[in-house]
């Protein structure tokens, strides 16, 4: 549980995260003082950054949330809220007025409440981000940086060299910010399956539908289902005093990875291995 000093350093990085796609966005002046002490914290901006470096982190934390957005359009929303491949003449109209100029140039078919709705949907899931593991910055990350914001050009989807950015991250962190179902005991923890010599396992369904249809196959019944984010799930399994892992999605039939993957009855077992 965090601290009652984390959660205020928390709320006040992301009462921060309003003032980067003000005035001129990532382009405006004073940037490192807008982003507050905490946020720059969270995002690994040295004290003694210079500017240049400072757009640099704020656009690379930015894009990595973005990466996690299949829609097409926000791409285009968003970067032109942080003022990144906007004509310069438009750069220093405000959020709202860089969007609205978007909209009427026709660069987008939706309406600018639309875009408006969609960006602070994005703002929302950067927010969620700042509570979360923050992935280190390369050489190569910093280079790519730089040229997009010199050219005034906005990421690319792949990378250098044709090569698409390994989607193993991005898949670790959709499963740390997405919802996940699992069974829960009469306090809400989850339920541990113990499986002997294959230890001790936090199983989670990325679907409540995969959960019910488990429960049918299996008959496997739990004082509660609750749902919860990845990350809580993997913080729960941290904190346990046994070694815990987390399975995901485990198959209701023997042959499929871990047979008992929940806590079945003994019934249950026994349907299982007639169907195995």
């Amino acid at each position: 549980m965090a601290s009652a000093k984390e959660t205020k350093k928390s709320r006040r990085a992301k009462d921060r995260l309003h003032h980067v796609h003000a005035r001129a966005g990532i382009r405006q002046e004073g940037l490192r003082r807008a982003l507050g002490p905490e946020l720059r914290d969270i995002w690994g901006i040295a004290e003694d950054a210079e500017p240049g470096r400072v757009r640099e982190i704020v656009l690379l934390r930015l894009n990595r949330v973005l990466e996690r957005f299949a829609d097409p359009l926000m791409p285009e929303i968003v970067w032109t809220a942080y003022n990144l491949g906007v004509d310069p003449v438009n750069g220093g109209a405000g959020m709202v007025g860089r969007i609205r100029t978007m909209v009427g140039r026709g660069r987008v078919a939706v309406s600018e409440r639309t875009c408006t709705r969609r960006f602070y949907d994005f703002l929302g899931s950067v927010k969620n981000s700042l509570d979360g593991f923050q992935e280190d910055l390369t050489g190569e990350d910093f280079r790519l940086a730089s040229r997009w914001i010199a050219e005034n050009v906005r990421p690319e989807r792949e990378q250098t060299g044709g090569s698409p950015r390994d989607p193993v991250p991005s898949v670790m962190r959709m499963f740390l910010d997405g919802t996940v179902w699992g069974p829960a005991d009469e306090a809400g923890a989850p339920i541990p399956a113990r499986l002997g010599a294959h230890g001790d396992w936090l199983c989670v369904f990325t679907d409540e539908r995969l959960l019910a249809e488990y429960r049918a196959l299996t008959g496997a019944g739990w004082a509660r289902i609750r749902h919860r984010t990845g990350r809580e799930v993997v913080l729960a399994a941290a904190r346990r005093d046994a070694a815990t892992g987390v399975l995901v999605n485990p198959r209701p039939t023997r042959g499929a990875g871990i047979h008992a993957a929940l806590p079945l009855s003994p019934a249950s077992i026994a349907r299982l291995a007639v169907r195995r």
